[in-house]
């Protein structure tokens, strides 16, 4: 009994599944515009372009969820880029 003891376990032959992703791959959902339903590559502070101004504008938060008032900007917003144009 005393051999025992002392003897060490031998480590289950099994092999362990490796759930991590390499290295080398990248997720697409990175570079994705933040903007609910966009799936346009994002250019700046993770947004596409027209995305971008609708959040400097305060239309979207930088989440890219819609803001509480979005209606209300959004006509402002429209009528400033027509009033631009």
């Amino acid at each position: 009994m005393a051999d025992k003891k002392n003897e060490k376990q031998a480590p289950s032959s099994s092999p362990k599944v490796q759930t991590q992703v390499p290295g080398k791959v990248i997720s697409m959902d990175d570079y994705r515009c933040h903007a609910e339903g966009c799936k346009s590559k994002s250019s700046k502070a993770g947004f596409c372009d027209e995305h971008f101004a609708w959040f400097k504008a305060g239309l979207i938060t930088k989440e890219g969820a819609k803001a509480q008032d979005f209606d209300k900007k959004y006509y402002q917003f429209v009528a400033s880029q027509k009033k631009a144009a």
